[in-house]
């Protein structure tokens, strides 16, 4: 079913707007404009993630279906990506006819209304195969697929030039550097007849391989350590926050990082619980279930060292910096009113009058939930790619400790 309106004016418009947006999301909306934390602490514990990530395979799946750009007739730029495209869409098919049920397959709820994703695993898992060092250019799909579409363009130019001359050493030296191309991809081993033979499960030489990447490209970081030492007991954590219980085998660094993090966490959580508040108009049970469990120790939640947090993420965001000091201060003297109104002026300067869900209280369902739970910085998503290197490996081991629950409800971003 297709929607519309007859465009009577700019405020009606901005009201369709608004519900499109509301019909639309797939994810959880950053209302408070946290982000530049958010993801500078997730890309310190978990680098070459992100939150839509899915299982360890698409790092290979992309990179083979690359090699096959690389080795087909096809010179067109646009003709390369439409065929990149279609390759993503058929693997997805193909995972969903072996096996339906099958976790993490890119496309399914695309697939199942006939369609294709916007976001493909290319786009994806781009900036993870660079960071991995699977992809060895800081470049963009497109300019990769313009060079793959240059080379054989420029190689066909040189060899039907070379058939037209007569003088043998002259055709030598034109087709001397034909087949010489810049390799980006750095992959174990590529059979050209990948796709009728695989599933979403990595090899053992895929899981090596990943593993030994990410070991040396991440520094010391936290997803680091894990594959390093082999802790598999990561896998039975439900959150980040239930890391605490391991944390202590890191190094000392991480430790501070990851109190840093979770006291963050808790600390947006409390203005998370409070928006939603503002927006149900007091209404919505869990906000109001979680506001009485939180209110005791909001000096606690205060405590988070807002200063040392910029200073050791080098972040510069004024506004933000300010905004949290301000909330910080607030949360210690227990002012809820004035929490409200900084809560409602932050939205308001970042999305505007029409777009702020605090500047329309009791506009929306009032069971509904807004602007994401606690903090998990990613874990989940590097949990199902540490998930699936430790299965490659040692398959028996890691089925001890996985559990089915995948985090509380109450997690998220």
């Amino acid at each position: 079913m297709e929607l519309g309106w007859i465009d009577f004016s700019k405020s009606e418009r901005e009201k369709i707007l608004n519900v499109l947006d509301l019909l639309t999301e797939l994810g959880v909306l950053d209302e408070l404009g946290i982000a530049p934390i958010r993801d500078r602490f997730s890309d310190l514990f978990f680098p070459g993630t992100s939150t839509i990530q899915t299982r360890a395979k698409y790092f290979f799946i992309v990179p083979y279906a690359l090699k096959d750009l690389e080795l087909n007739n096809e010179k067109s730029f646009s003709k390369l990506k439409r065929n990149l495209d279609d390759t993503e869409e058929k693997c997805a098919r193909t995972l969903l006819d072996i096996n339906f049920h099958e976790r993490g397959i890119i496309g399914r709820r695309s697939i199942a209304a006939n369609k294709w994703v916007k976001r493909t695993p290319a786009s994806i898992y781009w900036a993870g195969l660079r960071k991995y060092q699977i992809f060895r250019a800081n470049i963009s799909i497109d300019q990769y697929i313009k060079i793959i579409a240059f080379q054989k363009q420029k190689k066909s130019n040189i060899l039907k030039l070379g058939n037209n001359e007569d003088n043998e050493e002259e055709h030598d030296d034109k087709n001397a550097g034909v087949g010489q191309k810049v390799h980006f991809l750095n992959i174990p081993s590529y059979n050209p007849k990948w796709k009728n033979e695989f599933d979403m499960n990595l090899t053992p030489e895929e899981g090596q391989f990943l593993k030994s990447q990410i070991i040396s490209s991440c520094g010391d970081s936290m997803m680091v350590h894990i594959l390093k030492d082999n802790m598999y007991e990561i896998l039975e954590y439900a959150s980040f926050r239930d890391l605490k219980g391991i944390i202590g085998k890191f190094p000392e660094k991480i430790q501070k990082d990851y109190y840093r993090a979770r006291s963050f966490s808790e600390f947006i959580f409390v203005l998370r619980v409070i928006y939603n508040l503002i927006v149900s108009e007091g209404e919505n049970e869990t906000a109001k279930k979680e506001f009485a469990s939180l209110k005791p120790d909001l000096s606690n939640f205060a405590q988070v060292d807002i200063e040392e947090i910029f200073a050791s993420l080098k972040i510069y965001n004024p506004h933000l910096r300010t905004f949290l000091i301000k909330s910080r201060d607030l949360m210690k003297n227990e002012d809820y009113e004035g929490l409200k109104n900084i809560i409602k002026s932050r939205e308001l300067m970042l999305k505007g009058q029409n777009r702020s869900k605090t500047a329309h209280p009791g506009e929306f369902d009032k069971d509904l939930w807004f602007a994401g739970g606690y903090l998990d910085y990613r874990f989940n998503n590097a949990k199902n790619i540490i998930r699936d290197i430790f299965e490659s490996e040692t398959p028996d081991i890691v089925e001890k400790y996985v559990l089915e629950d995948n985090g509380s409800k109450m997690e998220g971003l």
